[in-house]
């Protein structure tokens, strides 16, 4: 699907989707709980889908209602499950370890970019402790006892490996730990975890004593998205329903966006929007720390880079930097969305900044995150059409 976008600014206000981060934790923990649980949560992507899909090929019972998900316990199966991801690859990180855990073998599939991401820190961790598998890569077969332990994992890879097995080892018999064998990036995501274990009564730490009970709180709501608000924020659109104590990093938007340096350690999901904006705005702009975006759902460093140069902005970039010279506003042109919903979203709030029209070409990649997000453009004085 391709989509016309005529310059316009967009004026009003809008209420944030739910969070991503939290609804797939919320909806694995309701999983793993004692009794069913009613998550509220204001729109539902693919993604969200694929974590939903996932807990029912483990033994769980999940009805997706307007607006709401209920969640039934996973009762074990005799088969092997095979646990189908799609595109999700928080999905695919979190459930791997969680289904070594509860079942002998199984099978972990998933569709497009995410046959390309690693898993081999993941897959070399729980290998230690009695897991065997097929591959490192998507199809991947697990077999075997998944025992408790020391684990050690890198912490600069993905904060995911670690949200992983700290839903997993507290299923496990006996005292496990989390053990880091680098520095921990993007600490936030690992404190989302410990927000939603801790509201499922486990404790949400590295250490367990293993044979933790995950009570379910029957009713939960899942606050807004922090990352998919800042497309909106940076037109200058209020967003509302946002939890101003939220653990979410990508919180720090409006408090970085104007900075001349900005570390993307914290939020890498917020690159691309801070990139349009630092181009769109007067000035130089370094934002660093920035490598691991070369394994998101494109690779963001040269996706982003594309686009901006695509728009006529002026940016380059190295391993871990971009690079941006902002020239008070953007030309135009046709973006390339690589299948990555953050470069759409990206793309589209450009054009706000530009003088001529944009084309965005994939722009179906949105329904990743944001199924809703050209539906809110337009209704905000945004003029998308789709050719």
């Amino acid at each position: 699907m391709n989509i016309r976008i005529t310059p316009a600014k967009l004026r009003g206000s809008i209420e944030a989707i739910a969070s991503k981060s939290y609804a797939h934790r919320i909806i694995m923990a309701s999983a793993l709980s004692d009794k069913p649980t009613l998550i509220s949560l204001n729109g539902i992507s693919k993604d969200i889908e694929a974590t939903v899909n996932a807990v029912k090929a483990l033994g769980a019972n999940a009805v997706i209602g307007e607006n709401e998900i209920r969640i039934e316990p996973i009762k074990l199966k005799e088969e092997s499950p095979v646990i189908a991801v799609g595109e999700s690859g928080t999905t695919a990180r979190m459930i791997l370890p969680i289904a070594s855990a509860l079942y002998q073998e199984g099978t972990l599939t998933g569709e497009g970019s995410l046959l390309k991401r690693p898993f081999a820190p993941l897959c070399d961790a729980l290998s230690e402790h009695g897991i065997t598998f097929s591959s490192d890569m998507l199809p991947i077969k697990f077999k075997g006892n998944m025992n408790s332990g020391e684990y050690k994992i890198s912490g600069s890879e993905s904060s995911q490996y670690i949200s992983a097995l700290m839903f997993a080892l507290p299923l496990l018999k006996g005292e496990s730990r989390i053990t880091l064998t680098s520095p921990l990036a993007s600490k936030g995501y690992v404190d989302i975890t410990t927000d939603v274990l801790q509201s499922f009564g486990v404790s949400g730490g590295f250490e367990t004593k293993g044979n933790e009970r995950f009570i379910s709180p029957e009713r939960i709501k899942v606050e807004g998205d922090m990352s998919n608000a800042a497309f909106f924020l940076a037109a200058g659109i209020e967003v509302t329903g946002l939890n101003s104590d939220s653990k979410q990093k990508d919180k720090l938007f409006l408090s970085v966006k104007d900075n001349n340096e900005i570390d993307a350690d914290d939020i890498p999901d917020l690159v691309p929007i801070l990139a349009v904006y630092a181009a769109s705005r007067k000035g130089k702009t370094r934002i660093y720390n920035a490598e691991r975006l070369r394994i998101k759902e494109s690779n963001r460093i040269e996706s982003v880079h594309a686009m901006i140069k695509a728009l006529g902005g002026e940016i380059e970039v190295t391993e871990s930097e971009l690079l941006i010279n902002g020239r008070g506003g953007l030309l135009g042109g046709t973006v390339d969305s690589y299948n990555d919903h953050r470069i759409v979203m990206s793309a589209a709030i450009a054009s706000c900044f530009c003088e001529n029209e944009v084309m965005i070409k994939g722009a179906e990649a949105v329904n990743k995150s944001y199924p809703q997000f050209f539906l809110h453009f337009n209704s905000l004085g945004g003029k998308a059409y789709v050719e």
